[in-house]
């Protein structure tokens, strides 16, 4: 089976006067009633920033934000997330002609499942690359979502004979959503798994403060809990 060799594939997209070169985080492959699978990618977050400039690069204050986003086949979302959660705002669209130029750089890799937990820890304490694969399918709706991502950190007890995946971040499609574009329907999630089947996510979402006496103040964090129950699992080792 082939996976995407994470540290070595990239989407670029073309602006006027700069070129940004961002590494893939994760994909999603969406399957949707009477269409063909389409991929979406999500790429590694940076802090918003002034380019080329002599001094002061990042910007002071509550100017920063968290940058990161999505490219599906057409359509992008960038997902800009400041210390306010209510500063946040759905930047999605047709990527031409938002960007000049979009530039993917996937690379694929041979990969071989491990279908057993002896067969992943020995893969992990061996220090051989692994990508996790997690499908999902909704009966209610037809969809079907793969979400296949790297594992930056794993936990394993040989005596025992036991792993558990947590890692991220991953776009967590929602099913339940109502919003017409597939890629309004993701979340930024981390992904939690010890099984074959079965994971659990925690999903980034405006968050109250639980110091602060204003019941209004917000911040962006990773505290919505989400499970897919039935969900399939599969640990790979690359290489």
């Amino acid at each position: 089976m082939q996976v995407l060799d994470y540290g070595r594939s990239f989407v670029s997209f073309v602006l006027p006067d700069n070129t940004a070169r961002l590494q893939l985080e994760a994909r999603l492959l969406l399957t949707l009633p009477g269409a063909a699978t389409q991929e979406i990618v999500m790429f590694a977050s940076c802090k918003s920033e002034d380019c080329y400039v002599a001094s002061g690069l990042f910007r002071d204050g509550q100017d920063n934000y968290d940058f990161s986003g999505l490219f599906g086949p057409s359509r992008y979302r960038l997902h800009r997330v400041w210390a306010d959660a209510d500063r946040a705002a759905l930047d999605l669209g047709d990527t031409l002609p938002r960007f000049d130029n979009l530039l993917r750089h996937p690379v694929y890799v041979e990969a071989t499942p491990l279908p057993t937990k002896a067969a992943v820890i020995a893969a992990t304490l061996a220090g051989r690359p692994l990508v996790a694969r997690t499908t999902a399918s909704d009966a209610a709706t037809g969809v079907t979502a793969v979400l296949e991502y790297p594992i930056k950190t794993m936990n394993v007890q040989r005596d025992r004979g036991v792993f558990q995946i947590d890692t991220g971040p991953v776009p967590l499609y929602d099913f339940a959503s109502a919003h017409p574009d597939p890629l309004g329907r993701i979340a930024w999630a981390y992904v939690a798994l010890n099984e074959f089947r079965g994971a659990f996510f925690i999903a980034q979402a405006p968050t109250p403060l639980p110091t602060s006496a204003d019941p209004r103040a917000r911040t962006m964090h990773y505290s919505q809990h989400c499970a897919w129950p039935a969900a399939v699992n599969q640990v790979l080792a690359v290489g």
